[in-house]
């Protein structure tokens, strides 16, 4: 009986080829199908009889070409091109490509739908999972939905982030301190500001001053500053002032109490230390407990005037007091971006 069924042509996935020519001097041919170029798979996937001997590893093929490693006589004749892994076998059924099926890296991204991949299919360790860095450069990036161009996902760099154009540049957090002296004054900032608290290690201790240039203390007898004494906690009334010319340095306060109730805290802001064309001005906030008989809270607020030896080409700041040391000190130094 003959066969009843599907066709055989729909059950097989051998396609035949058409008979190569050969011309004696020619090692490469074109591969076609009923005249229609044709690209095999690989090389592997081909069987190419010639004079009735199967050829095996000698032709390489490159797209719709093969290429033998010697050149066919003008006399052979190529009997037959079978491709195996062409054609239809059957219909796969819903379900039945398994994971087990699939090479590995086999989906690339051309067969995943755009838009198609929500949070349910992302590991939660993706990001929780690396190494985590504990400072940022100005060109780290950050993965972000662009609003103005319709949530597509882009990247911004950490210096086009907003933030305070007040930048932090170092700090102290110590006891038993001489002095805390910042020696980074530069051109890219135009105002710094230095932030501070701290306890002295003798009674009636004064918190001093003075600017630096190129890693040196200015000792010149060039500050003049004058300070207001808006507020007292007891003695007296009114406004008294404080103020010296031709100092050697700025007090920030008179002599405090070395109790650690008693913590004395100030704000200096100094304008163009760096520049060379004009003299830099302070301007002080402090506030401290007057020991020495006069134990009392008191605030200072007044201005620092630096005259043309020492008020230029500033490169650093020091404080100290004129005895003993600084104890539970804070302090943070800020430079003010110009944009």
């Amino acid at each position: 009986m003959s066969y009843i069924g599907r066709g055989i042509d729909q059950i097989d996935n051998i396609s035949t080829l058409d008979n190569l020519s050969f011309n004696g001097s020619d090692a490469t041919f074109n591969l076609t199908q009923n005249s229609v170029a044709f690209v095999p798979v690989s090389a592997d996937a081909l069987q190419i009889q010639i004079d009735g001997v199967i050829q095996a590893n000698n032709y390489s093929v490159n797209n719709a070409t093969v290429t033998f490693d010697f050149v066919p006589s003008a006399s052979s004749v190529c009997n037959n091109i079978r491709h195996f892994g062409v054609g239809l076998l059957t219909t796969v059924s819903d379900g039945a490509v398994t994971t087990a099926k699939l090479g590995a890296d086999s989906v690339n991204g051309s067969k995943i739908a755009d838009d198609s991949i929500s949070d349910e299919h992302l590991d939660n360790t993706a990001i929780t999972g690396q190494t985590a860095i504990t400072s940022l450069a100005d060109t780290d990036k950050f993965l972000v939905s662009d609003a103005s161009d319709s949530g597509n996902l882009k990247y911004v760099e950490k210096q086009y982030l907003p933030s305070g154009n007040w930048v932090r540049l170092g700090g102290t957090d110590a006891t038993g301190l001489s002095d805390i002296t910042y020696d980074n004054f530069s051109s890219t900032y135009q105002v710094y500001k230095i932030i501070g608290s701290h306890t002295v290690s003798v009674d009636d201790a004064q918190t001093r001053m003075r600017v630096r240039k190129s890693g040196s203390d200015q000792t010149s007898t060039h500050y003049r500053f004058a300070f207001g004494e808006p507020y007292r906690s007891s003695g007296g009334g009114g406004i008294s002032y404080n103020n010296a010319w031709n100092a050697d340095h700025v007090r920030i306060t008179q002599g405090s109490s070395n109790a650690v109730a008693h913590p004395t805290g100030f704000e200096f802001t100094i304008y163009s230390p760096f520049d060379s064309t004009r003299q830099s001005a302070c301007y002080l906030q402090s506030f401290f407990y007057e020991s020495g008989g006069a134990n009392t809270w008191k605030a200072w607020t007044g201005s620092v005037w630096l005259d043309s030896t020492t008020g230029v080409d500033i490169t650093g700041i020091k404080f100290y007091p004129d005895s003993g040391t600084f104890t539970n000190a804070k302090y943070s130094i800020y430079g003010l971006k110009d944009s």
